[in-house]
């Protein structure tokens, strides 16, 4: 009997490592469905590294392994050919999911005749994405104390409805926190946090609209909306995390 029970116990640690294998190659390759792919007909918007900033406009004209060839830039109706090594930022703008950014150099330029005339870019490895929010958020890491209002839950929780969690990000118009267990939808929560470096401190009552697991810390990240918070505070946090946001965009690999 004892030896079964052993067995048992065997089979369950190995069932459940095979699942947490089965999890993370999932997360590995919904990580790869995201990442962003290159085009021909994408917008992009350009300008030169160190000069006076003159934004160049077109359209990604064809996508190799390594290169990226481009419309040339156009300047009072005539085509602008930069010369090899030429520092740019370009953008690629119009798409649903955001703005996406990434310094590169010029390679050569192509002018044939009754073609149009190209730029070719090297391309990146990493580009970046610049967020779209009216209010933009900043990932910051504090202590939150929290007092979930009773009667707005729908279930039981397995953790204490008041204590202090980790912050996970934060606007003016709400923020992330990680609890134990996922928070139904609609749930008050009552917040006390102290900006970092500010020293100033926030009340708010706030709104889950969302949550989801994070396998790292292996908690729900926890999205609240400000319902009832002082306007000052709201400037505050603007404040904070306009500071922040140089620091904070998604590199994403190509």
């Amino acid at each position: 009997m004892r030896l079964l029970k052993k067995l048992a116990e065997l089979l369950k640690k190995i069932a459940s490592a095979l699942e947490n294998v089965s999890e993370r190659e999932e997360k590995r390759l919904s990580h790869k469905r995201e990442q962003f792919v290159f085009k021909p007909a994408q917008r992009y918007e350009m300008y030169v590294i160190g000069r006076p900033r003159t934004v160049y406009k077109g359209r990604i004209e064809d996508v190799k392994e390594d290169e990226l060839v481009l419309s040339a830039p156009v300047e009072r109706s005539v085509p602008v050919f930069l010369p090899k090594g030429t520092k740019v930022m370009l953008a690629i703008v119009g798409l649903p999911s955001g703005r996406y950014e990434f310094q590169t150099e010029v390679v050569s330029a192509i002018e044939e005749q009754g073609a149009v005339p190209a730029l070719v870019l090297r391309k990146p490895t990493v580009i970046y994405r610049r967020q779209r929010r009216t209010k933009p958020r900043a990932r910051i890491f504090f202590k939150v104390r929290y007092q979930i209002v009773e009667h707005t839950l729908t279930k039981r929780l397995n953790f204490p409805l008041r204590g202090r969690v980790d912050g996970w990000d934060l606007s003016s118009v709400g923020m992330a926190v990680l609890f134990p267990d996922e928070v139904p939808l609609h749930t008050r929560i009552r917040v006390d946090f102290v900006l970092p470096d500010m020293g100033i401190p926030i009340r708010a009552v706030t709104e889950v609209v969302n949550s989801r697991w994070e396998e790292y810390s292996r908690k729900y990240i926890t999205g609240l909306l400000f319902v009832d918070v002082l306007e000052e505070d709201r400037v505050h946090i603007d404040q904070y995390v306009s500071m922040l946001l140089p620091k904070h965009v998604d590199g994403l690999m190509i």
